[in-house]
């Protein structure tokens, strides 16, 4: 028979005592067996407020005070926030999400063909240029997002290759690079979004103020978390970043490739 709710002295899961609400051995919190309709209310409001406040709170932190959320999991305080790999991971999905609407060309690549002299621009050629456009925007949304988990480590191993001095771990690191990165997707998504915007303009103002914020926000973000100098984050800053960028460029061009080249057989 089992003990009533009041009187359970051992977890019903693994055996083991009980801590107040929860079991010392495996965590679990004693629940009743037969729950009321109000204590399936009251845990619905609890687990529904407590997730979204932490994810509330985590993400106006992560917008507003760059560098801070890294901080505060380099002290230990982790319990009042998101991970970093779930914030990342909701950020990827939320840019992954606005570049599948397809409500742009999320890459705005667009093959071009010049015909040798003599030669006449076909019909078959212009359809060809237009699908393989396509064909590389389709292939830029789907790999991106994947080469990103590549990419976010490289840009960790940067960032501490310029601050071995810091004495953090290479995860410590990459919490770092997380914070960042999950801050760059917003602002990718942002800028696929005004680029939408049917008015003149809009989406050049937008990427070029969407650019520099993602450049500002790293910026201060190192500064926060490594505690260099104006000048010392600036020159290591700058480095890393044009780093990474060759990076990204290598890795979009690598995508590319084999589009390029089938066209290019095609066309010839």
């Amino acid at each position: 028979m089992v003990a009533s709710d009041a009187s359970r002295s051992s977890c019903l899961n693994c055996g083991g005592a009980l801590a107040g609400p929860y079991c010392s051995a495996c965590g679990q919190k004693v629940a009743p067996l037969a729950p009321t309709l109000g204590y399936f209310l009251h845990e619905l409001t609890h687990e529904f407020l407590h997730v979204d406040g932490k994810i509330f709170r985590s993400v106006r932190l992560l917008l507003t005070k760059p560098g801070f959320l890294t901080r505060e999991i380099l002290l230990g305080r982790r319990a009042s926030y998101v991970s970093p790999i779930r914030l990342y991971l909701v950020f990827s999905i939320i840019a992954l999400t606005v570049g599948a609407l397809g409500v742009v060309d999320t890459s705005g690549v667009r093959i071009t063909y010049t015909p040798d002299p003599g030669e006449v621009m076909t019909p078959e050629i212009e359809a060809r240029m237009a699908e393989t456009s396509r064909a590389v925007d389709e292939a830029l949304t789907i790999w991106i997002p994947r080469a990103m988990f590549v990419l976010v480590p490289l840009f960790a191993a940067l960032v501490m290759l310029f601050r071995r001095s810091s004495n953090r771990t290479y995860p410590q690191h990459l919490y770092f690079a997380m914070h960042v990165h999950a801050f760059w997707l917003l602002a990718n998504a942002v800028n696929t979004l005004l680029d939408n915007v049917p008015l003149q303009y809009v989406g050049p103002i937008g990427g070029g103020i969407t650019t520099l914020l993602s450049i500002a926000y790293f910026v201060i973000a190192f500064h926060r978390v490594y505690e260099t100098s104006v000048w010392g984050t600036i020159w290591r800053t700058a480095l890393i970043g044009s780093i990474y960028v060759v990076l990204l460029v290598v890795t979009v061009l690598g995508i590319m490739a084999p589009f390029i080249f089938g066209f290019a057989e095609a066309a010839s």
